[in-house]
């Protein structure tokens, strides 16, 4: 296995798409996680959707905002703000660009006696520009418009396999369903009442073994609008359903891009 590649303060380990910080970490989606070693592999250089989805999506058609959804679910588990961006700059219209530089290394650090160098005039005035940036910064925010986002409602899934040992793991899909729903900022897990899409799931034994079948249905015309199947066994179940909705996530995200 490679050794972890620094990302700032993070360490990014691309054969299992964990990033760490101290004692915080995170696993990507293996997409998010491939995009992200390429962006490191060129940083500093402008990566072009054409490269990204040759390199990442293999060539394959996708959606337009395909790339995008993957860029926030980076950007999300980074912590990164696209509108004031320490780790992903977006160049509109022609790509991203890794701008986070490696961790300093010890060598780098500057020598006490250079620092105590440092007229204290600087020193003084560091509480007067931390009060700008935090006063920038809550200027910005306050003025940086929403995201559209779209309601989705989680149906508990129904065990449809005729066997009661699988109605735990049934339950289980249920709350997975909802955690990998609210990781996309385009996505808002919400009641019924004000849902515009309904996701419901039903596990079926497929080849044996338990899958399950997911579907988006419209609230208001009861249209099934999108259907995914994380086929099993058991045991990729988590990472199966995280892909479907990542999938529905993108279309989602490309409706309202259109409309």
């Amino acid at each position: 296995m490679s050794d972890p590649i620094q990302i700032a303060e993070w360490s990014f380990a691309p054969e299992t798409g964990v990033l760490r910080n101290g004692a915080a970490s995170t696993r990507l989606e293996h997409r998010a996680a491939a995009l992200l070693e390429l962006l490191v592999r060129e940083r500093g250089r402008l990566v072009t959707h054409e490269e990204i989805l040759e390199k990442v999506w293999e060539g394959r058609t996708v959606s337009p905002n395909s790339v995008a959804v993957v860029i926030s679910d980076i950007r999300r588990a980074l912590g990164d703000d696209p509108k004031n961006p320490k780790f992903v700059e977006t160049l509109p219209k022609r790509g991203y660009r890794l701008i986070a530089a490696p961790a300093v290394a010890s060598e780098d650090l500057v020598p006490v006696e250079q620092a105590r160098s440092v007229p204290l005039l600087a020193f003084a005035a560091l509480p007067l520009i931390a009060v700008l940036v935090f006063a920038m910064g809550r200027f910005y925010n306050a003025q940086a418009p929403e995201l559209e986002t779209l309601s989705v409602q989680v149906s508990a899934a129904v065990n449809e396999t005729g066997d009661t040992q699988y109605d735990a793991l049934t339950a289980s899909v249920t709350e997975l369903l909802s955690v990998e729903l609210a990781r996309h900022e385009t996505l808002k897990v919400s009641t019924r009442s004000n849902a515009t899409v309904i996701i419901s799931g039903k596990l079926i034994l497929w080849d044996g073994h338990p899958s399950m079948s997911i579907h988006a249905q419209s609230a208001a015309s009861g249209e099934i609008i999108w259907s995914g199947m994380a086929s099993g066994p058991e045991t990729l179940l988590p990472r199966q359903v995280r892909r479907e909705i990542t999938e529905f996530a993108e279309l989602a995200a490309s409706s309202e891009n259109e409309s």
